[in-house]
């Protein structure tokens, strides 16, 4: 195996891509594969394209490898995934990810509080194991938002509590949700995952409002979804975001073509967690 297919293959793995996600399009799987294992060359330009589809300078990629820096790029690729897994409600994916996490070493005080937090998604997306949790239970997963780790992973912390807001009061959601949306006003300004992370928590709480009959408080965070740009990676999520405005409208029949089209599009199991 020549020394570039041999440490792009480290890189990949370091990185927990598959071989299609490393090669990023820049070449085919196939001849990729071939690259890791020797048969072909790669070209310097390829590869540049690849290195830099994965935030790794030309520089970083032939200096001796530094295991704090690789474990540091291998953390964001997984909370990226966490995040991805996590609004997808992939409970598998979540479980592969946590163990990827636990094998990282050495073990720090942020690779043991990701670890926690993909469990905490992981047991707590059904409404049943929510209502399971004690209040000291309660307490800790409140306290795992709001530590030092979670703040330096901003989005990271909006994920979590899209996916416990069960185990808030709809006083202490509000309040929540409020702060961030004034942390966030300047959406221009925001990386795509935030953006989506923020999306995915409007509509949790704009449902979760639904659910306990506080229609007056929809307002605030569907006009901040319509204030959210139009991309591709949001598209479902204003989708829905229409949905529910239909419903407080008292559009049904619309709030149904939506639901409708959600089903053949694919999303029933979205269509399925709308109670109204």
């Amino acid at each position: 195996m020549n020394r570039i297919g041999n440490k792009l293959k480290k890189l990949r793995h370091d990185l927990g891509l598959t071989q299609k996600e490393m090669a990023a399009d820049v070449i085919s799987v196939s001849f990729y594969s071939k690259v890791e294992r020797g048969f072909h060359d790669i070209g310097a330009e390829e590869l540049i394209q690849i290195l830099e589809k994965h935030g790794v300078s030309f520089q970083e990629f032939f200096a001796e490898p530094k295991k704090n820096d690789l474990n540091t790029k291998k953390l964001n690729a997984l909370v990226n995934d966490l995040v991805k897994a996590a609004n997808e409600d992939n409970d598998i994916e979540i479980t592969n990810i946590t163990n990827q996490l636990m094998q990282i070493e050495p073990q720090t005080s942020v690779t043991e509080s990701l670890v926690l937090q993909a469990k905490v998604i992981s047991s707590t997306h059904s409404k049943d194991s929510l209502k399971k949790l004690s209040n000291t239970e309660k307490k800790k997963i409140k306290q795992l938002v709001f530590q030092k780790d979670i703040d330096e992973n901003g989005y990271l912390r909006i994920v979590l509590i899209s996916n416990v807001m069960e185990i808030y009061t709809i006083d202490e959601l509000t309040f929540l949700i409020k702060s961030i949306i004034r942390r966030y006003q300047d959406v221009a300004k925001l990386e795509k995952e935030v953006l989506i992370a923020l999306s995915v928590l409007m509509v949790n709480y704009i449902d979760f409002c639904l659910q306990q009959n506080k229609i007056n408080l929809c307002k605030e965070p569907l006009n901040y979804l319509k204030k959210l740009p139009c991309i591709v990676e949001l598209a479902l999520t204003k989708i829905l975001g229409k949905y529910y405005e239909d419903i407080i409208e008292g559009k049904k029949e619309e709030a149904d073509k939506i639901k409708k089209v959600l089903t053949i599009s694919g999303y029933k199991a979205n269509v399925e967690r709308m109670k109204r």
